[in-house]
């Protein structure tokens, strides 16, 4: 698939048979559903969507012949004019040496920093015509990227052949378009990860309300793959978590994706990059999360200090805008409401479920609020879905320490006062076994003087409850003002009032 400068015809070049391979329908992304690519690459092997894949990649010699998947282009001069408008080397025959080298390792590095992509640099090649073999670790790439004089300056940027081969040609009339350095030289950068997406197994979009990388036409008012390209990514090979453990993912909570520590007060999250008004997403955002499919499981952990209560948040994203494939009239499309998400909270051994959140439909929040945690100690929570497409989500996990003990609350309501007080009267003289340890405050094993102390001593501390009614809280003292002296317990009647 090829890249036109904006405002020049949209041309299309691609082999018939890639042509039909992807003519499938889209799901907002424009991609074929049906379509699994890169299950082979020279680095190994994929069983479905969703996993992660290693693709290496390198540069064709010059004089490799360069075709369009229906005519020759003639021989490949890519290298030649790099170096020429790059101020290279030519005697330099190490690629990564070159000055021009970063433009390319940096845009295919980008599609890495988003999803469970790896692209690895192939110094090899074998020098077959271009878009004619798969790659071969330590002799040639997966993608194969070279460049032609394909229709003179402008009009077509460059073009792109689909997965599995994914072999990439620039159209080197066009250096002077690629040479300029504006936005740290994104028209370069652009074309290449653009052309990349197609690699992938992208189609042309189109978007009346928002602009995206894999349109027809390049535009410098962004900077890489946005939003939905990102979307699109998780959904061929996942997110940048299915990388970890050795690309085993963090399915389980075992290979859980840590937190860190979450203290009272406080709250984690992830995922927020993709929590945008629009598509629009930063050069430099990174924190995309999803479930790719419905045998995709994310686990997640975090740790507390203390005993206390947790709350979590699962808000599904995406955005909404209009998108069509390239001729066709933008529609609607609400990328936030693609799968019906579950959220569940792990007790410390990763096995105990403390509290499941499965109640909204796609694109509803899911919550889990107030959960008690026990104690100290590392915790889990895991998103999944059943739905067989993938869902970008943000999750917030805060924590919220048990409030420090009142002296003399006997009965936990908040406040000490005459509820606490009958409590000692009502076990007075009494040994606390069988039932009376609220009444022995002092932990001396017997409800009496030192038991009252703590209960006077305290009088009034915390907030009064609020009683049925209007909300107004009239609080009594005593009818009876216990006096506490050397000979015992005494009182003295006195009027009632109010404090």
């Amino acid at each position: 698939m090829s890249w036109s400068t904006q405002g020049m015809a949209r041309v299309s070049v691609y082999s018939a048979c890639l042509s039909v391979l992807f003519a499938g329908q889209s799901l907002g992304f424009i991609i074929d559903p049906d379509a699994n690519p890169w299950l082979t690459t020279a680095s190994g092997s994929r069983t479905a969507n969703g996993q992660p894949a290693t693709l290496t990649w390198g540069f064709v010699g010059d004089g490799t012949t360069v075709s369009d998947g229906v005519s020759s282009l003639g021989g490949s001069d890519l290298i030649a004019k790099l170096n020429t408008t790059f101020g290279g080397n030519p005697a330099e025959s190490d690629h990564r040496l070159q000055p021009w080298f970063g433009f390319f390792d940096d845009s295919l590095k980008r599609w890495s920093d988003l999803s469970g992509l790896s692209y690895v640099y192939e110094p090899n090649d074998t020098g077959q015509i271009i878009g004619s073999l798969g790659g071969v670790l330590n002799v040639r790439p997966d993608i194969r990227i070279g460049g032609a004089s394909v229709d003179g300056a402008s009009g077509t940027l460059a073009f792109n052949f689909f997965p599995n081969n994914a072999d990439m040609v620039l159209d080197t009339d066009d250096m002077g378009f690629f040479a300029n350095p504006v936005g740290t030289h994104v028209q370069i950068r652009n074309t290449i990860m653009h052309e990349a997406g197609h690699g992938l197994g992208f189609e042309h979009v189109v978007s009346d309300t928002d602009t995206l990388l894999m349109e027809p036409s390049i535009s410098i008012s962004i900077d890489g793959p946005q939003l939905d390209e990102v979307r699109g990514a998780h959904f061929y090979y996942g997110d940048v978590f299915e990388k970890s453990n050795g690309g085993a993912g963090n399915g389980t909570s075992a290979n859980a994706v840590s937190l860190g520590t979450i203290g009272g007060g406080a709250t984690a999250s992830i995922g927020v990059d993709a929590d945008v008004l629009n598509q629009r997403i930063g050069a430099d955002d990174v924190d995309f999360v999803s479930v790719s499919n419905g045998a995709d499981v994310d686990f997640f952990s975090f740790t507390v200090t203390e005993a206390g209560t947790v709350g979590l948040t699962l808000e599904p994203l995406g955005g909404l805008f209009n998108q069509t494939g390239q001729g066709g009239t933008p529609t609607p499309f609400d990328a936030s409401v693609r799968a019906d998400l579950s959220l569940t909270l792990w007790d410390t051994d990763g096995l105990a479920v403390l509290a499941v959140a499965d109640l909204q439909a796609a694109g509803g929040i899911e919550s889990l609020l107030h959960i008690a945690v026990p104690g100290a100690g590392e915790y889990f929570a895991s998103i999944a879905t059943t739905s067989d497409t993938v869902q970008l989500y943000r999750l917030d996990i805060s924590v919220q320490s048990l409030p420090e003990p009142i002296i003399g609350d006997l009965n936990g309501d908040g406040f000490v006062g005459i509820d606490d007080l009958n409590l000692v009267l009502g076990a007075w003289n009494q040994g606390v076994p069988p039932g009376n340890a609220l009444a022995d405050p002092s932990g001396d094993g017997f409800v009496g003087i030192a038991d009252l102390n703590v209960v006077l001593g305290n009088w009034n501390a915390g907030v009064p409850p609020v009683p049925p009614g209007d909300g107004l809280v009239n609080v009594p003292e005593p009818g009876t003002l216990w006096l506490v002296g050397a000979g015992g317990l005494m009182w003295v009647r006195r009027g009632r009032g109010t404090v």
